[in-house]
């Protein structure tokens, strides 16, 4: 709970939203469990040793890549993405984890309409 409340949702209490997919995950964990295993720190699942990073220069629509600065996907995890991506924007959300569209939510969809419409 201390990694989720510091990397997933800094927000306290979480939204509603939120907590709903959380208790929707604890009902059934198959999926979950197939391709993490146990938890994120017990990586035992299909995504274990998969990648796909091999594969993202082949991807021709813009994307956008977003992480947050408390982001379980830290820049580590999302580097790969922007530099093998060849039309991608990446942004970080400076008072954010995983959430930044409730943590930061104006600029999030702000950064998101202007993508979605404008490209960049």
């Amino acid at each position: 709970m201390v990694f989720f409340r510091k990397h997933v949702c800094l927000l306290d209490p979480w939204p509603q939203p939120f907590q709903d997919s959380l208790a929707k995950l604890g009902e059934d964990q198959t999926v979950y469990q197939n391709m993490l295993g146990p938890s994120e720190f017990n990586v035992t699942g299909n995504l274990k040793t998969w990648t796909v990073i091999d594969r993202l220069h082949t991807i021709s629509a813009l994307t956008l890549i977003i992480n947050g600065v408390e982001d379980e996907a830290q820049d580590e995890c999302t580097a790969p993405f922007f530099e093998h991506i060849p039309h991608a924007k990446w942004i970080q959300f400076a008072k954010s984890s995983h959430t930044p569209f409730y943590e930061e939510s104006e600029r999030y969809f702000t950064i998101l309409g202007g993508f979605l419409t404008d490209g960049y």
